[in-house]
């Protein structure tokens, strides 16, 4: 899958997703937070959910834990996020942070339970100046 491809599938996922109280403002929100960041090929939406603040997009992949981390660590690097952290635990949970611009990105795998694949989290900050007051 091509970066674009990546890209439009994250904004794809962010307008399937409803918020309590409205889709739209969900939608607004999630994509504001997440504007920039890659969606691993082959990926599911599991949910997405945005406050006034941050929003977090949770998605599936039929790949390993490993797999995938490799895949971000890479593609974060060649779209100018600084990837600061690359952590595995001992229960082989793998959380990434990166930020590009100061704007911070963290991302949280783990195995599926009970099969094969990787879930993951991605969660960004809405920046300041597009959330109305």
């Amino acid at each position: 899958m091509t970066r674009a491809a990546c890209v439009v599938f994250v904004v794809a996922a962010l307008l399937a997703c409803e918020r309590p109280g409205g889709p739209e403002q969900t939608r607004r929100l999630a994509g504001r937070a997440l504007q920039g960041t890659l969606a691993y090929p082959r990926s599911t939406v599991v949910s997405v959910s945005a406050g006034d603040e941050a929003a977090q997009l949770v998605l599936t992949s039929p790949d390993s834990v490993d797999v995938v981390a490799r895949w971000f660590v890479n593609a974060l690097g060649m779209n100018k996020w600084d990837v600061k952290r690359n952590i595995k635990d001992q229960s082989g949970t793998i959380t990434i942070y990166a930020e590009q611009n100061k704007r911070p990105l963290w991302l949280t795998l783990r195995a599926n339970v009970g099969g094969p694949g990787t879930t993951y989290t991605m969660i960004g900050v809405i920046p300041k100046d597009s959330v109305k007051s």
